[in-house]
């Protein structure tokens, strides 16, 4: 049995690449107009500006290591949830372990733009209690599953659930401790960053717009009601019609980071 391009390109970049730190395994795993969009930011060039950025992460955690927990293959595009986790040398060798998902778009068999979201938020605070938290277990199999094509009925399933997706039943935030996306932000408009289906699967990212729900409990209240953006990443599962699962990974780190910057702006 052999792997298909999707999968091994999926795994050439969770494997080869990130938990084995060989940049080499870029010029096969990634095309070189390679992008990166996570947290609002876009590193455009495989080898201008998203390899420097991930050999600097890779220098601050030299034993990175990438646990997946779940895959979708599909013909145009692939996705992971996953968790990284390592020691920090900039952080007196505090360990952290931080979840996230990606979705990717493909050309040929190789990546040629992701779509990520991290919680750096649990990661920034792991680092500085010293307290990390645990991995689940990984996928049993994360790259042998079937290449499925794409379905118009999951699609329209999804595209119809996703303006109401924080608060949805299905939802499975992927993060540890602290506030949860729908006590952060009140949606009130949702643009579809890139999304692909495969077979009764989805994966998606979104730019969810709307206003401070009040989650953080070092945000001043007077900010409650503020403008703001929360960008998310999804794996979505739908069965008889509806949408059964959905985990979700979002930016905590940079929403927090903004209201600190209206904070004291308004403190002067």
């Amino acid at each position: 049995m052999t792997l298909s391009p999707q999968a091994r390109a999926l795994r050439g970049f969770a494997v080869d690449f990130l938990t084995s730190h060989d940049p080499q395994a870029v010029e096969w795993v990634m095309d070189p107009a390679y992008k990166l969009s996570i947290g609002g930011h876009v590193f455009d060039g495989r080898d201008d500006q998203y390899l420097p950025a991930t050999a600097a992460q890779l220098d601050q955690f030299p034993g990175l290591t990438v646990t997946v927990h779940d895959t979708i293959l599909g013909v145009d595009g692939v996705a992971m949830r996953f968790t990284e986790h390592g020691a920090s040398v900039r952080d007196d060798g505090r360990v952290a372990s931080w979840r996230g998902i990606t979705v990717f778009r493909l050309a040929g068999e190789r990546l040629s733009h992701g779509w990520a979201e991290e919680d750096y938020f649990a990661r920034k605070r792991q680092l500085k209690s010293g307290l990390p938290d645990a991995v689940a277990a990984p996928a049993l199999a994360p790259w042998d599953q079937p290449v499925l094509p794409p379905d118009p009925a999951t699609e329209a399933i999804v595209r119809d659930w996703l303006p109401g997706m924080i608060r949805a039943a299905a939802v499975e935030p992927v993060l540890v401790d602290g506030p949860d996306f729908a006590a952060l932000v009140e949606i009130d408009t949702l643009t579809i960053s890139h999304m692909f289906t495969a077979g009764p699967r989805a994966a998606a990212h979104v730019e969810s717009h709307g206003r401070y729900a009040g989650g953080f409990v070092d945000i001043d209240r007077a900010l409650v009601g503020e403008t703001v953006i929360l960008r998310l990443a999804a794996i979505i599962d739908v069965a008889d019609g509806t949408v059964s699962r959905a985990q979700v990974s979002g930016d905590r780190l940079g929403l927090h980071r903004h209201l600190l910057a209206l904070q004291r702006e308004r403190k002067g």
